[in-house]
C-alpha cells in the first residue's frame, strides 16, 4: 500500500507570539528575555517567520541577538552578513523609536533564546512576522480564498550553499482571481514543486490580495 506523508500548513503571524509587550529593567545584563510563549517552535514541520521586536521607547543603545534554528539551515550557522561562523547568532539594533520596530533577516523555525543586551526604554514585544517560509519539502497542493482583486500565490527559492541567503529564483507564481468569497483549490501534478535544489535550500512563500491560503506539502 502506497504511504504519503502530506501535511498542511495555514501561514499565521502575531507581533506577540513569544512575549508581550512588557517593560524589561532592572536585574543583571545581558540576559535572556522571558518569554510568555514558552514553546520554542514558530511553525510546524520546519517552516518558519522572521522574528519582529516591537519596543515602547528608543532602544537603538541595546541589542538583541537571537538564538534558534534558521529555516533551510542545517550547519548549525547563522549565515548572515555580519554572522557567517559556526554557532554565531543573529543580533539586532534595538529600534529608536521611528519606527518602532526590527525585523530578523532570516527565518527561524524554533526560538531558544533571545538576549538583551540592556535595560530597555519601555516595553519590549517579540513575535513573528513577514511571509512564510519553507524547508526543502514539496509543494503537493494550495486552497486559497480569493481578494476584492486579482491576486497572487508565489514562491521563490533561496539557498544558503554560498554562506549568506541567495535569491535563486521563482518556482511558484499563480494568479488568483478577485472574490472576496471565492475560494480555489489545486493539487499539482506529478510530485509537486521541490522547494530546494540543495540541501540547505528553502523557499520563502508571498501572497498578494488573498484573504487566505493553505498550503499541502510533503
Amino acid at each position: 500500500m502506497e504511504q504519503t506523508d502530506i501535511w498542511s500548513i495555514n501561514p499565521s503571524t502575531s507581533a506577540t507570539f513569544f512575549k508581550t509587550a512588557a517593560v524589561v529593567t532592572g536585574g543583571v545584563f545581558p540576559r535572556a528575555l522571558t518569554l510568555t510563549n514558552t514553546d520554542p517552535v514558530v511553525a510546524k514541520e520546519g517552516a518558519g517567520y522572521q522574528i519582529i521586536i516591537t519596543s515602547g521607547g528608543n532602544d537603538s543603545g541595546i541589542t538583541f541577538t537571537i538564538n534558534g534554528a534558521v529555516v533551510g539551515e542545517l550547519n548549525n550557522k547563522v549565515p548572515s552578513a555580519a554572522a557567517t561562523t559556526a554557532g554565531v547568532p543573529e543580533v539586532l539594533t534595538g529600534p529608536d523609536g521611528t519606527p518602532t520596530t526590527v525585523t530578523s533577516a532570516h527565518y527561524y523555525s524554533r526560538i531558544d533564546s533571545i538576549v538583551i543586551s540592556g535595560a530597555a526604554a519601555g516595553t519590549v514585544a517579540v513575535g513573528t512576522t513577514g511571509a512564510l517560509a519553507l524547508p526543502r519539502c514539496r509543494i503537493k497542493g494550495f486552497y486559497i480564498v480569493g481578494g476584492g482583486t486579482a491576486g497572487s500565490l508565489k514562491a521563490n527559492i533561496w539557498s544558503f550553499a554560498t554562506g549568506s541567503a541567495v535569491d535563486q529564483g521563482n518556482i511558484l507564481d499563480i494568479t488568483t482571481p478577485a472574490g472576496a468569497t471565492l475560494t480555489q483549490f489545486l493539487s499539482l501534478p506529478g510530485q509537486g514543486i521541490l522547494t530546494g535544489r540543495q540541501q540547505n535550500d528553502y523557499a520563502v512563500v508571498t501572497a498578494a490580495v488573498l484573504t487566505d491560503y493553505t498550503l499541502f506539502c510533503g
